[in-house]
């Protein structure tokens, strides 16, 4: 499970939005990370990217995980996104 996750949130800054200014984006990984951002509250945020209740279950099922992980993976992950953000793929040339 932990590899399904890290590479999903590889696959979204891979296209560098992140990095770039897309705030929208930023905060949903922010808030995806954070352990004080609730589920309930995590689904309120993110409702209208929602289209069913599969949806609603997978990223119900991807907060929860990043909620059970220590602080340690969590600071990981956070480096990988930042270390992706600065990368030549995501340069502003």
């Amino acid at each position: 499970m932990k590899l399904l996750t890290v590479l999903m949130l590889i696959a979204l800054p891979l296209s560098c939005f992140a990095g770039s200014g897309c705030t929208l984006l930023e905060e949903a990984l922010n808030d995806t990370l954070s352990d004080d951002v609730s589920i309930e509250r995590y689904l309120r945020n993110y409702h209208e990217f929602l289209l069913d209740e599969d949806d609603e279950r997978a990223v119900t099922k991807l907060k929860q995980c990043f909620l059970q992980q220590d602080s340690e993976t969590v600071d990981n992950v956070h480096v990988m996104l930042q270390t992706v953000y600065q990368s030549i793929w995501c340069s502003d040339s």
